[in-house]
């Protein structure tokens, strides 16, 4: 009995044509796990992305409503990451003043913020010694009131401790030539209580 053999041209066919299937065979398993596998990349992309938190600081200017001045908030745009660093950016923005004779403030000219941080007890702020000059009674009044309320513009309950260049502004260490002392832990509430009658 004779085996005939397959002519080789069959035979390179027969293979090609297998390659040929295995090849469209890995194409379509490759779209399949692509489409399968893309959106669940790009979902747990997107959910690991971390979006920076958004805080709405507002800084306090004074105005004359009706013959009395009053404090007025203004909201900054502040693309911090956390309140501290957007309370920062609210009170650097309240020191740097737009012209010559600002009339929304009564903070002088050259004041600083030097630090300011934010724990479980409140917020301290430390401001350069330019904070305590010039000025009466009513102009040391305005100025705290301005820094407590821009400080608390967050966290309208949060207390607040002012420093000057690192000494706490307390009874041995007043505000300004006037002698103004500041009750510990200073709060709107308590501010508005002690200072109601410039209010």
């Amino acid at each position: 009995m004779k085996v005939r053999n397959k002519s080789p041209n069959s035979t390179s066919l027969l293979v090609g044509v297998s390659l040929l299937l295995i090849g469209i065979a890995q194409i379509a398993a490759l779209q399949a796990l692509t489409r399968a596998i893309l959106p669940m990349i790009t979902e747990s992309a997107s959910l690991v992305q971390i979006q920076p938190a958004k805080f709405s600081p507002q800084l306090y200017r004074l105005e004359i409503v009706d013959s009395r001045i009053r404090l007025i908030p203004q909201t900054i745009e502040t693309a911090a990451t956390s309140p501290q660093l957007a309370l920062k950016q609210a009170l650097d923005e309240l020191f740097t003043p737009s012209l010559a004779f600002d009339p929304t403030t009564t903070i002088p000219r050259g004041t600083k913020l030097l630090n300011l941080r934010t724990s479980q007890n409140g917020i301290y702020v430390d401001l350069s010694q330019e904070f305590t000059q010039g000025g009466g009674s009513s102009s040391m009044i305005y100025r705290v009131a301005q820094v407590l309320y821009t400080a608390t513009s967050i966290d309208s309950q949060a207390s607040v401790f002012l420093s000057i260049e690192g000494k706490p502004l307390n009874e041995d260490y007043p505000l300004g030539g006037e002698g103004l002392l500041l009750e510990y832990p200073l709060t709107r509430q308590q501010f508005n209580q002690d200072f109601r009658w410039q209010y």
